[in-house]
């Protein structure tokens, strides 16, 4: 009796020590697909200062382009401010499959499993990391959209101890506004490896630098690396 119990005790403690994408994603909720998108092995955030001028106030609030057709992606909900206000800027690996799972089940909701559309959308192999930054980034982000994505490519890299640094071969940034998405595409012509252990995402808005680190470890799903 006291074996079983403790066998009960045990399994227990590991339901509630599993994550929630070690169940199908078609049983996420709301809440989980939300997460997976800011706050997960794949999603990391960093705040960020406005040290400069708040924006013009014509800049209202823009929106995301998405993934692969896919719009809407998960928006900033601060407005950008003044000088001295600080904001959270989340990183998210727009091409691991999870990423793309939790957009469709935000989209398509208890029919994600159903729909021809978002069965195509997952099926699509993916031939480049992208990396898509999140969140009120008007304020720094402000010009023609083609000189700003050159002075990004400048500033951004993605890098291992094993790879180096590996530059973005093409940034695409979502309609003007506050609230922006910015789309880094690097190549896989040198794939990260679960023995690299580590992959840093660094970048530079204004005055700022904006590092993340991601732990390959915790990016195992269904027994493979998600990137």
């Amino acid at each position: 009796m006291k074996k079983t119990i403790g066998l009960l005790i045990v399994f227990a403690f590991c339901m509630m020590a599993a994550e929630f994408w070690q169940k199908p994603f078609t049983q996420w909720s709301d809440k989980d697909a939300t997460r997976m998108v800011t706050d997960s092995p794949w999603a990391k955030s960093t705040s960020i200062s406005m040290s400069g001028p708040p924006a013009p106030a014509g800049l209202g609030g823009g929106g995301g382009f998405g993934h692969g057709g896919l719009p809407g992606g998960p928006q900033g909900g601060a407005d950008a401010g003044g000088p001295g206000m600080s904001f959270n800027i989340v990183a998210r690996w727009e091409s691991a499959l999870p990423i793309r799972q939790a957009q469709v089940r935000l989209k398509f909701g208890a029919e994600a499993d159903k729909s021809a559309d978002a069965a195509k959308f997952l099926a699509e192999d993916e031939k480049a990391y992208e990396i898509v930054l999140s969140g009120p980034l008007g304020g720094f982000l402000m010009g023609p959209p083609e000189a700003v994505a050159k002075t990004l490519t400048d500033v951004t890299v993605l890098s291992s101890h094993r790879t180096g640094e590996i530059k973005p071969t093409h940034i695409e940034l979502s309609p003007p506004g506050r609230s922006m998405d910015v789309l880094f595409v690097f190549p896989r012509s040198m794939p990260f490896m679960a023995d690299d252990k580590e992959v840093e995402f660094s970048t530079k808005l204004g005055k700022s630098t904006l590092k993340y680190r991601f732990k390959l470890k915790d990016m195992v799903y269904n027994d493979k690396l998600e990137l």
